[in-house]
């Protein structure tokens, strides 16, 4: 017998990668609604079109130094790529598909995606996880979502 109806999101994410599940009850069947990769989020610097900083020769001195390189590519790609995710969850909140949210993703990354979350959208986050749970096949997914909220409760 199925519980009280809701309709659920689970969001996993990772740095480069981002799916989102639905369920209509909570012991429901989880459909997979999307699937985002960003490669450039896990590219190396170099395969971005910057090498390592040069060098540089002290004016007083004869000692050589390396200059430092404040552009972290791959770092502001996975930014860019997690506040699509949360504008996307936030465009689906506002038009209520859904009722709660549950969010799977390491500290850093829920951090990022959460920042970006409006009001409504953070009143929606029924349950937190800091995993990277992201390659986890959907079958497995549903029993370890079940075994966090069980650990949470």
């Amino acid at each position: 017998m199925h519980s009280k109806p809701k309709r659920e999101w689970i969001v996993l994410a990772d740095a480069a990668h981002a799916k989102i599940y639905t369920r209509h009850y909570v012991d429901g069947a989880l459909q997979q609604l999307w699937v985002m990769e960003h490669p450039e989020a896990r590219a190396h610097q170099s395969e971005m079109g910057t090498d390592r900083p040069g060098h540089g020769h002290g004016s007083a001195s004869h000692h050589r130094y390396a200059y430092e390189d404040h552009a972290n590519f791959p770092e502001q790609e996975s930014e860019h790529f997690l506040r699509s995710i949360a504008s996307e969850v936030n465009r689906a909140a506002k038009h209520d598909e859904m009722d709660n949210i549950i969010l799977i993703a390491l500290p850093k990354t829920m951090a990022t995606i959460k920042s970006e979350f409006n009001r409504h959208t953070l009143a929606k986050i029924s349950g937190e996880y800091a995993k990277n749970l992201i390659g986890l096949p959907k079958e497995a997914l549903d029993e370890r979502i079940k075994a966090l909220g069980s650990i949470a409760e």
